[in-house]
């Protein structure tokens, strides 16, 4: 029996478009397949890889389990995100970066309707996967959250609300309930919390704006998720932020032969270091004598040619020093802190724990593109006195005394002394 002449040609189609749709799945499975690889062999060069010898095997061993996932599943852009996060986080260092490499934008150009339209369609920019929950329901039932339960409705000054649902897995996901930033849509799921410690998670987010993928360590306290800012209630004034926040560097006497001291960053840029060194020639005969409280909150680190200078000025007084610390203590910051509580006995740490990105650094690392160029990787190339500090990477420095966010950090440290 021959076929009518239509039938052939709708035969032949439908096998060019099967063909043509299994080379694009190859084509997909392949573009993430080097984006692995890629990840791969870059972090077998890192410092963290290098020193930490006991994790090679682990490593080795996810990164054939992945490849095994990636040719038997369907991966999304955010799918194939999580398993290189899945591969880095292997080894201890939370300095590996990787990142989304779509263009970025401002909240002004989504005021153009072309733009926005474009966003929209793109494929760069829309794989976030949208809940099927009913949101009405779900923002009812999280509504009455404890602050202390991670679970509940959270909101982003007044631009964002989402609601945070734990899956059976123990994710965290953040699912858009009201926006004010048209990039983003009601039910989309712009927000993971996978945990890693107590109250501690790697949080993987789209950008508030731009929604570029990006990663952290993030932890969760006082109803608040600390590096995004995502809070129960959104309060003008956060006590757990550090003081003079439009200054790097502060120096005041408070009487009761006391004197504060903010050191806000250790940046060890040619202009970082030339500020740090001007503070301190004009600090260091005005502290004898004295208790210090040095603040060393949202110290984001540096380095050495920066903090040095006050490491060796506070390690041979006499008084009583109080540190101030927190999670957005960092890196250098961090390293001073442990530097410096070894070498005085008369430190006693408050506030709550560090960052704990302690370990190793960046210097000359390079930035770099993956081959699907969906995602860019800044990987760490610094280990200084890295046995030092391997044992907080991760976990951060813990205070002698933990302060609530309800009150002033440092009226609170008079009421402890009283």
């Amino acid at each position: 029996m021959k076929f009518p002449i239509i039938k052939k040609w709708s035969c032949v189609l439908l096998v060019l478009l099967a063909l043509n749709s299994f080379g694009q799945e190859n084509a997909v499975v392949t573009a993430w397949m080097k984006d692995l690889d890629f990840v791969y062999q870059n972090l077998k060069q890192t410092s963290s890889y290098k020193t930490q010898k006991a994790t090679h095997a682990a490593v080795e061993a996810k990164y054939q389990r992945l490849r095994t996932q990636l040719l038997s599943m369907e991966m999304s852009t955010l799918d194939c995100y999580l398993k290189l996060l899945e591969l880095t986080d292997e080894v201890a260092d939370f300095h590996n970066e990787i990142s989304g490499n779509a263009a970025s934008f401002s909240f002004a150009d989504l005021s153009d309707e072309a733009f926005l339209r474009n966003i929209k369609q793109s494929s760069d920019y829309n794989f976030y996967p949208k809940t099927t929950l009913n949101l009405d329901s779900l923002e009812h039932e999280l509504s009455g959250r404890k602050t202390e339960d991670p679970e509940g409705i959270y909101v982003y000054r007044n631009y964002l609300k989402i609601a945070v649902v734990r899956c059976p897995d123990g994710v965290l996901q953040g699912i858009v309930l009201e926006t004010k930033i048209p990039s983003w849509e009601r039910g989309e799921k712009m927000l993971y919390l996978l945990p890693k410690q107590t109250n501690r998670f790697r949080l993987v987010m789209g950008g508030f704006v731009d929604k570029q993928l990006f990663s952290v360590m993030d932890c969760f306290a006082d109803g608040e998720f600390k590096i995004a800012q995502w809070q129960k209630e959104w309060k003008k004034t956060n006590h757990y932020m550090a003081a003079y926040p439009d200054q790097k560097f502060v120096f005041r006497n408070l009487g009761n032969n006391t004197c504060y001291i903010k050191l806000g960053s250790f940046n060890a840029s040619n202009d970082g270091i030339k500020e740090a060194k001007a503070f301190y020639e004009r600090i260091k005969d005005s502290i004898h004598g004295h208790n210090l409280m040095v603040d060393l909150r949202n110290n984001g680190g540096g380095g050495d040619k920066s903090s040095k200078q006050f490491y060796e000025l506070f390690k041979k007084h006499r008084q009583p020093i109080t540190v101030l610390m927190n999670f957005y203590t960092v890196s250098n910051a961090e390293q001073f802190i442990v530097k410096l509580r070894k070498s005085n006995p008369k430190v006693i740490l408050y506030g709550d724990n560090t960052r704990g990105m302690i370990t190793y650094g960046r210097n000359y690392a390079e930035d770099k593109e993956t081959p699907s160029g969906k995602f860019r990787i800044c990987f760490s190339d610094l280990k200084d006195h890295w046995r030092s500090y391997l044992s907080y990477e991760g976990t951060g420095v813990k205070p002698d005394v933990y302060l609530s966010n309800e009150r002033d950090w440092l009226e609170q440290l008079e009421k402890v002394k009283d």
